[in-house]
């Protein structure tokens, strides 16, 4: 199941496909749109209705499947609005979390659950976050009323919030990669699309990681008037998964390592390590939000013989910590960084929120 899931996701990718497999995917494809177009149809008829919280909302979420770097991201803006004095809750789906129901990931006081319950990125985000609430929960709603009632933010941060319109917010965030855009334009299953490109409509400004939106795909920008901003991923430190101990990012230059990562684009992380001028002798990648088991932890300690290090993205550190004692793997820590002009655009941006313009 692992190898026809990883073939469709290729062919997700694909800009042309052979016909068997058009024939196959598109007609999945369009009945996939006509679910969320009739979805998005019945909201704006009122026929199904968004609740308000008594706070802010800021949605950070994207419009294709795949990594657009919400999570770096959603802890940006939550240590910004921190630095701003105001108190701030995330609220996540915690995919792939152990457990129903919305569950108290952190409190003020610190972490609370592990990554199986509460999920690799919200677990992530309470370790990167001390003192900001994290909050788990399929019901965005519940979990936010939850919240709300709980810890009187002044913001809640809905993490992978686009497509949640179930819940009204006050500014939405639509990330997108500028080196994957929109894909080939289909929707799911036979392109990376959630919903059709004209929904980022709903966007009040958009976020591109990386390289500039190229056209077609930044039309559809200037077609609705979004605004974009720029930002990329910097790798901050690293740090050894069994001992805690840090190392520079410096400290990796020159090194051959065994990379391992379970992202749902991990090309990304690929490309900062080439960037920190690092030799992969081998990469083995994984599913996104993976489990590791006994067997794929065999695996990497038989290549990490040949590299002698071994180097992982901090999603996959929540799950391996503990789980290979007495190797040299290290976790590589990134932070979402704007640059310059559009670090005073990010700013401005949210000056109309802490004026209590809500």
């Amino acid at each position: 199941m692992r190898g026809l899931a990883r073939l469709i996701e290729k062919m997700m990718r694909e800009r042309e496909l052979g016909v068997f497999w058009h024939l196959v995917l598109f007609p999945l494809s369009v009945v996939y749109e006509f679910a969320v177009r009739l979805r998005t149809l019945l909201y704006g008829a009122g026929v199904l209705h968004s609740a308000k919280l008594l706070c802010g909302v800021v949605s950070v979420g994207n419009i294709t499947v795949g990594g657009t770097g919400k999570t770096p991201l959603t802890i940006l803006i939550a240590e910004f609005l921190r630095r701003k004095d105001k108190r701030v809750v995330i609220l996540s789906r915690g995919y792939k979390r152990k457990g129903t129901g919305v569950a108290l990931v952190s409190d003020l006081n610190g972490v609370l659950l592990g990554p199986d319950d509460a999920g690799d990125e919200p677990y992530l985000m309470a370790k990167r976050l001390p003192g900001v609430p994290v909050v788990v929960g399929a019901d965005r709603v519940a979990g936010g009323r939850f919240a709300a009632e709980r810890f009187k933010p002044d913001f809640i941060i809905l993490d992978d919030g686009f497509q949640h319109l179930r819940l009204k917010r006050d500014l939405n965030i639509l990330l997108v990669d500028g080196e994957e855009g929109f894909g080939n334009g289909y929707i799911l299953p036979r392109g990376i699309l959630r919903e059709p490109r004209s929904k980022i409509d709903r966007a009040d400004v958009v976020f591109v990681k990386g390289a500039k939106l190229r056209d077609p795909d930044g039309d559809w920008l200037k077609k609705f008037f979004i605004p974009a901003l720029h930002f990329s991923y910097r790798p901050s430190l690293a740090y050894d998964l069994n001992t805690g101990a840090r190392k520079p990012i410096e400290f990796f230059k020159g090194k051959t390592a065994l990379a391992v990562a379970g992202l749902a684009n991990p090309q990304s992380f690929f490309k900062t390590l080439g960037e920190l001028e690092v030799t992969t002798s081998k990469r083995l990648i994984f599913p996104d939000h993976h489990s590791y088991s006994a067997g794929d932890l065999e695996l990497i300690k038989r290549e990490a013989q040949v590299a002698g290090l071994i180097i992982t993205t901090e999603k996959d550190g929540v799950k391996l910590k503990g789980t290979l004692p007495g190797l040299p793997v290290y976790c590589l820590s990134i932070d979402a960084v704007f640059e310059d002009r559009d670090r005073r655009d990010f700013e401005k941006l949210f000056a109309p929120l802490l004026k209590g313009g809500l």
